[in-house]
């Protein structure tokens, strides 16, 4: 049975609505659209420390991990509207054991380096997923079990951090208590990553919150030595969680590549 996929989509928004579509079409695979949660929703909910565009964000993620209960659907692979996918997503997807010991599965990168534990070989020629120990930011496209959708609903800090800092970043430190894995060479980026950057379907809705409540009293001035601190408790916890399990041996941090055929856009 091919594994769900669902999309987030502001109604607001039918030129990201086609450019989703369009490419799930080209790839032979099927999307369910979700409505998105839009900023309105959101405005003057107290207690959490996101804007509003922020926050519907976080909250049309919550949605699909609520319906994967409700509809028993046992794994999901879960999109933003303006990712870009790699032709090879779809036989990475068709691996029988791509959910063998997994709780999620970061698919996108960012551009940016993260650690990354001794690659498990997929199906899919040339592509692996490995064990993900440090931040890989972006929540454009993954894929995550029923199971693991149980315990985000219910953790309270899903209000107050954004999707990717949740499941894929330190703060929400996920990554130590959890089966979450880096898709090797990455099979997702968002558009405005590539050279068209953000015109057409790339603009982002949430640019005019972020330019709104953007301030130089919520930039974050934490001092150099909390930094440091962070930084050694991270590798501190790192060693404790998976050195007994020989998961941190042949681990590395390197700049993630990402898939051929996305890597000729940027």
């Amino acid at each position: 049975m091919p594994l769900p996929i669902f999309y987030i989509n502001l109604a607001s928004r039918p030129d990201r609505r086609d450019h989703v579509e369009r490419q799930l079409d080209a790839l032979g695979l099927a999307g369910t659209r979700i409505e998105a949660v839009t900023a309105a929703d959101c405005a003057g909910i107290p207690g959490s420390p996101l804007n509003p565009g922020e926050l519907a964000c976080s909250r049309s993620h919550q949605k699909i991990w609520q319906l994967m209960i409700e509809q028993d659907i046992a794994a999901a692979l879960i999109l933003e509207d303006d990712v870009l996918l790699s032709e090879q997503l779809p036989a990475v997807l068709d691996d029988p054991n791509l959910l063998a010991g997994v709780d999620a599965i970061q698919m996108e990168t960012r551009q940016t380096s993260a650690m990354v534990g001794r690659l498990v070989p997929s199906t899919a020629a040339g592509i692996g997923r490995g064990r993900l120990m440090s931040s890989s930011m972006g929540a454009a496209a993954y894929v995550m079990t029923k199971a693991f959708a149980k315990r985000l609903v219910v953790d309270p800090r899903a209000d107050m951090l954004s999707p990717d800092m949740l499941l894929f970043g330190r703060p929400g430190s996920l990554f130590y208590q959890a089966s979450i894995f880096q898709s090797v060479p990455a099979l997702a980026i968002q558009l405005d990553q590539t050279s068209d950057g953000r015109r057409g379907p790339g603009r982002s809705d949430l640019d005019e919150h972020r330019a709104l409540f953007a301030s130089p009293e919520t930039i974050s001035r934490e001092p150099r030595w909390r930094r440091a601190s962070r930084h050694w408790a991270h590798h501190l916890r790192l060693i404790a969680t998976f050195a007994a399990s020989g998961e941190l041996w042949g681990a590395r941090q390197y700049r993630l590549p990402l898939a051929d055929d996305l890597q000729r856009l940027l």
